[in-house]
């Protein structure tokens, strides 16, 4: 009697759910059904109301309340992904909070007891070079003489291995930079076969382990593409600007002043020469120097462009001279104002 008990009121429930307010049919829910709905509510409930939930929603808002900042030079170049203008502001201001990391000591070359000044500015002469006869990319060289100075600052050198050091740190620098490394014979070759190729490939171990394999290097050369897009400068004046970037190279000296502060009072200057507008509020804004600073860097690099002609090292100034690069190491200053 019970279970038919049971049975009808089932079929009671059943005819008496089975008409809506409208008096149409409806199915109703297995037991196990509503079960799984009442929990799958609960817990909907609990994620919603949790700390977690809240902070994944705080920090959708904030990424949707992101700005993405743009320099004019950016917004002309929005739907080319080689510019990857979306994230060149950030990327540079990254450049700029590290470049710190790979400064070089302005008196470590003081330190050394068996090489000076006048040897490393002779290497450096001669690896512009080798740079230009193996046809590198500016970048290789740029980070070439960042591996050298850095190791000096770390090893005390002999000077008949600097050669050995600055041919390995190029050949270190290549296979960083470029598509198609010249291959190691080739530095030893470029030596005179002073060096074996066992010695370079011994030496490269030496620098990457000394280094601790960091080469990611925010070099002068980048900061002054990115700068000169900013203040949208004619070709010619790039190119002197980055003249002035490489004889820098050679001096140690201007090791004093950081890659990005180089390259800005590179910029300055050319516009100085070619009596374009140097620097104004907005400029400033987005290189973040004021002028003054940028002014005193400027002022050693124009003592540099004019005393280049009667340099004994002539590498850089001789490879400036050619149509390729506008001859624009012919031009003539008279003085630094």
């Amino acid at each position: 009697m019970s279970v038919i008990k049971i049975t009808e009121q089932a079929s009671n429930l059943n005819s008496h759910a089975s008409q809506n307010s409208e008096g149409s049919p409806t199915k109703i829910k297995e037991p196990m059904q509503v079960m799984n709905e009442t929990n799958a509510r609960d817990a909907n409930k609990m994620l919603v109301e949790s700390p977690i939930q809240e902070d994944l929603q705080s920090e959708r808002e904030t990424k949707q309340q992101d700005i993405v900042f743009y320099e004019k030079c950016d917004l002309e170049k929005i739907g080319n992904p080689q510019f990857c203008t979306d994230y060149a502001f950030a990327i540079f201001e990254f450049l700029r909070a590290s470049e710190k990391k790979f400064l070089i000591d302005p008196t470590m070359i003081y330190k050394q007891l068996d090489i000076n000044e006048k040897m490393r500015a002779i290497l450096v002469d001669w690896l512009v070079d080798v740079h230009l006869k193996f046809k590198l990319l500016p970048d290789t060289l740029f980070l070439t003489v960042n591996i050298i100075d850095r190791y000096l600052e770390a090893v005390q050198v002999s000077r008949q291995e600097l050669q050995l050091i600055g041919v390995t740190a190029m050949f270190i620098a290549a296979k960083y930079e470029e598509i198609y490394s010249p291959e190691t014979k080739d530095y030893a070759f470029i030596t005179d076969n002073a060096y074996t190729v066992a010695q370079i490939l011994e030496t490269e171990g030496k620098i990457l382990t000394t280094l601790k394999f960091e080469l990611t290097y925010s070099s002068q050369y980048r900061f002054l593409i990115r700068y000169a897009r900013i203040k949208g400068i004619e070709e010619k004046l790039f190119m002197l600007a980055r003249y002035v970037i490489e004889l820098a190279l050679i001096e140690h000296r201007m090791q004093k002043y950081s890659p990005s502060q180089i390259a800005a009072s590179a910029i300055y200057l050319a516009c100085k020469i070619f009596r374009k507008e140097a620097w104004n509020d907005e400029y400033e804004s987005s290189l973040k120097y004021d002028e003054l600073t940028v002014k005193s860097g400027a002022k050693d690099l124009c003592h540099l462009l004019q005393t280049a002609d009667r340099s004994a090292l002539q590498a850089v100034r001789k490879k400036f001279s050619h149509p390729k690069y506008l001859e624009i190491s012919k031009i003539q200053l008279e003085r630094c104002s």
